[in-house]
């Protein structure tokens, strides 16, 4: 498999000039309108011997802040600022580090799916609704994802991923995202939460966490099912089907297998 570049160019413009540039700037003020009085008032305070209106001292020395006229203020306006930028800008980079590197961990968790292929716990989808062969929106291959997850609530959860073939190739979401009233992440989601609901019930949409990723600058949907303690049944109708996984796909069971299967395993 070619490696993810879209994440890798991703991770490159994550600690982007614009924001190191906006968390420097916001730490420069806060750093002259608030860590410099507040430092300046408890120093004054703790030399008073902790006698006196500390209150008094922060706006005393908040107010000197304006002090531009002043060489001494103005420089320790340039010192408290800088302190502020460098205390932002650790913060910032800290964050967005621990961001990709949690990002990188799902890459290669996802990349280790994709090379071992299709088997109990993991199905590829390659759209979600649009139909390549016909080249329209297909309400039957929303059934079919809602079909695999209600498969894998009633096993022993799995892992979905859409925008992928049968061999593990890279195909991307972007005609799946153009049938959404929402194009993008954001609208895919709500509308495979919007399939679970609708299909196996809302109760059971905090059993499916949706993570997006990019390989070859395409994005793919991963889609985490947790195994469900209550039988989920898929809704067509006037009809509620009991789907399981079996092998690499999932196997419709009829009354009595399905009685007898939550008797064992469920019960």
């Amino acid at each position: 498999m070619n490696q993810p570049n879209g994440i890798h160019n991703q991770n490159i413009g994550a600690l982007n000039r614009r924001g190191l540039l906006i968390t420097a700037a916001i730490g420069f003020g806060v750093g002259i309108i608030f860590i410099q009085p507040l430092g300046i008032s408890l120093f004054q305070y703790d030399q008073g011997g902790d006698a006196g209106n500390w209150w008094y001292l922060f706006k005393k020395a908040f107010g000197q802040v304006a002090g531009f006229s002043d060489i001494d203020q103005i420089l320790k306006n340039v010192l408290f600022g800088i302190m502020g930028s460098s205390l932002a800008l650790m913060f910032y980079t800290r964050k967005t580090i621990f961001r990709l590197n949690r990002e990188k961990v799902g890459v290669t968790f996802i990349r280790e799916l994709l090379d071992k292929g299709e088997n109990h716990e993991v199905e590829f989808k390659s759209t979600l609704r649009w139909d390549l062969r016909q080249g329209k929106v297909n309400k039957a291959l929303e059934t079919v994802v809602a079909k695999t997850i209600a498969g894998f609530m009633n096993t022993e959860g799995g892992h979905l991923i859409i925008g992928v073939d049968d061999e593990g190739r890279i195909l991307g979401l972007e005609q799946d995202y153009g049938t959404l009233k929402k194009p993008g992440k954001d609208g895919f989601e709500q509308y495979i939460m919007q399939l679970v609901s609708v299909n196996l019930g809302t109760h059971f949409c905090p059993l499916a966490k949706v993570v997006f990723y990019e390989f070859e600058e395409k994005h793919i949907c991963y889609v985490r099912v947790h195994k469900s303690q209550k039988p989920v049944y898929l809704n067509l109708g006037d009809r509620s089907l009991f789907f399981i996984r079996t092998g690499n796909g999932t196997r419709e069971l009829d009354m009595p297998e399905a009685l007898e299967y939550l008797e064992i395993h469920l019960n």
